[in-house]
């Protein structure tokens, strides 16, 4: 992830991308500050979270400008979101999680809501970044509730 960012960074520099070179920019930013917090390079699915807690960034940003009536910002930072978000892989359909979640409950072995962090844990091990943690959890107090 972080190679194929430092690319796409240089290419849009190159290219004078303003919107591709902020995008990618503040994304190989947060994952190299990240690192050297944390003072070790991280695994893919570190740097998918970091690049989707960046797209998210961009998002709210976005939304907050188009709520303020400037329009014009807004559109460039929701492009921002856009790019960082077609990096990330492709999210599981709503319509799994009931069966994912009555699995990892058998392989646990939970049986009440105070073993959802140990559902929970086991969904997000199996199904890494795929996961949609809001969606998961629904799906998990809704089976253990």
């Amino acid at each position: 992830m972080k190679v194929r960012l430092k690319e796409l960074h240089q290419k849009a520099r190159l290219a004078r991308d303003v919107h591709s070179t902020q995008a990618y920019g503040a994304a190989l930013a947060a994952i190299q500050e990240g690192e050297v917090r944390a003072n070790q390079d991280f695994d893919e699915a570190k740097m998918v979270a970091v690049v989707e807690k960046e797209a998210g960034k961009f998002k709210e940003s976005a939304e907050a400008f188009a709520n303020a009536g400037r329009a014009e910002q807004a559109k460039e930072l929701k492009e921002c979101a856009d790019l960082l978000s077609a990096l990330l892989p492709s999210k599981l359909d709503e319509e799994v999680y009931p069966k994912l979640v009555s699995q990892a409950i058998s392989s646990t072995g939970a049986t009440s809501m105070k073993e959802m962090g140990l559902v929970m844990t086991a969904l997000k091990k199996q199904h890494g970044s795929a996961l949609d943690m809001r969606i998961a959890s629904a799906a998990v107090k809704e089976a253990l509730g």
